[in-house]
């Protein structure tokens, strides 16, 4: 039997800094035309920020509902009425959207990757590199939208 190749979940990886437009666009629109569940993962390394009363610490919802606020516009722009969940790790970004997808069953990751310097690619690890070598499941690297 012939085991269909359209993905029934879809990861995005976002932080703040980077919204993923082109991901969002890609993953909307192939979650509408195929069925296929959406989630938008949200992956910190720090799990939270100093304030003047000192460190505190935030849960996982806690950074979900603000990168949500950070980006509510952009996802609202890019993915229209498309339905999605959101999920949340507080982990090393590679390792952190590997393990979501494994968590959620996920059949495909669409990351957006921005071009990196020599430097950049010698001394700080690759998220998106990282990711395909490690995902349990196919991952689409899509260049950093411009716009």
């Amino acid at each position: 039997m012939h085991k269909s190749l359209a993905p029934k979940t879809i990861l995005v990886p976002l932080t703040a800094d980077r919204p993923a437009r082109l991901a969002l666009r890609a993953a909307g629109q192939m979650a509408r035309e195929l069925g296929s569940r959406l989630i938008l993962a949200y992956v910190s390394p720090e799990p939270g920020h100093m304030e003047q009363v000192g460190f505190r610490l935030e849960s996982i919802d806690q950074i979900r509902n603000r990168l949500e606020g950070a980006l509510g516009a952009i996802i609202a722009e890019e993915l229209g009425d498309v339905p999605h969940d959101a999920v949340a790790r507080v982990d090393d970004v590679g390792e952190g959207v590997v393990a979501l997808a494994r968590e959620h069953d996920v059949d495909l990751i669409v990351f957006e990757t921005r071009p990196r310097s020599l430097l950049e690619r010698v001394f700080v690890p690759s998220a998106s590199a990282w990711v395909v070598q490690h995902a349990p499941c196919a991952v689409l690297v899509l260049p950093e939208d411009k716009a």
